[in-house]
């Protein structure tokens, strides 16, 4: 049985359509639908069934699919043992998107020891902890709303990962073009937001964003992938974005603008995230310090 074929079902389900899992895993659509096609046959039974919302694992499929990510996260283990017993000073990290935190990491690898090869992914939520569990990386750094922080921990613990608060109380703002009609305004309400479409970060669970910012049922939603398609798509239409404070740069000759939210009773927290058992190096150690201490700076900004 071809490991490959693990792997092409595992990113079926999180895509829930073949097509676009073809597209990430630089396949053409038909040659992955033979490969699912023969897996199911040497299985005997079937791993998906095709629905009106796209691409669903069958009841036998939702099993073989949790021994099959099982069995790749134990594989990814073994490849990754090196990097959890030895002393290299590299700092592997995946990030939240967030302009501050890319600009800190930046900042402090430019004063500490540039030349090491250090790694940085910049991702959604549920990749940060995809990317820990799996032993991708080795730190991860993630927002959320405070709200939802505890089920985030809970999520953590079942996985012996541990996750230590950085920094709170950072507020969510509404990015929109300064030509947006909206633009001459100080502060936005959440009805304000709702009259216009909203471009959101893919990979956040609609919980941690739908449900707090009480978008309407079938409101105009784009879902991106990256800080330059925010940009893009609030540059170029009538778009809203809401994103934690400073998840975009912002200068005074920029296009786009952030202005407060003045009826969202709720607030984000920045956490780190790691293998409970992992000990971190000393470089990593420094990294944190200047990383919170400058949180604390931005924050008083």
């Amino acid at each position: 049985m071809n490991l490959n074929s693990f792997i092409y079902a595992i990113e079926i389900e999180r895509c829930g359509s073949i097509n676009r899992a073809a597209q990430n895993l630089y396949l053409s659509q038909s040659n992955l639908s033979s490969c699912i096609k023969s897996l199911e046959e040497e299985l005997g039974y079937k791993i998906f069934n095709r629905t009106s919302k796209g691409i669903a694992p069958t009841p036998e499929g939702y099993l073989f699919l949790q021994s099959a990510k099982a069995i790749q996260s134990e594989l990814e283990k073994i490849q990754n043992i090196p990097s959890h017993i030895n002393s290299a000073a590299d700092i592997s990290l995946s990030a939240t998107w967030s302009s501050q935190f890319l600009r800190n990491f930046i900042d402090f690898k430019a004063k500490n020891q540039p030349n090491i090869q250090d790694s940085y992914k910049e991702t959604g939520l549920i990749q940060n902890f995809q990317d820990i569990q799996e032993n991708r990386y080795r730190l991860a750094i993630f927002y959320c709303f405070h709200s939802r922080a505890a089920h985030h921990e809970e999520e953590a613990q079942k996985t012996n990962l541990s996750v230590e608060l950085l920094a709170s109380d950072i507020p969510a703002v509404a990015l929109l073009s300064k030509k947006h009609p909206l633009a001459q305004m100080s502060s936005l309400s959440l009805k304000d937001i709702h009259r216009y479409p909203l471009a959101l970060f893919e990979d956040f669970e609609d919980a941690d964003w739908i449900d707090i910012l009480n978008v309407p049922p079938h409101h105009n939603l784009l879902y991106l992938f990256d800080r330059g398609a925010i940009d893009d798509t609030l540059l170029f239409s009538n778009y809203i974005s809401v994103v934690k404070k400073g998840s975009i740069r912002i200068s005074d000759d920029d296009k786009i603008m952030e202005l407060p939210i003045n009826d969202l009773n709720d607030s984000l927290d920045i956490f780190l995230l790691k293998h409970r058992s992992y000990a971190l190096n000393n470089r990593e150690k420094a990294f944190l310090r200047y990383f919170k201490k400058h949180l604390s700076e931005d924050s008083r900004e």
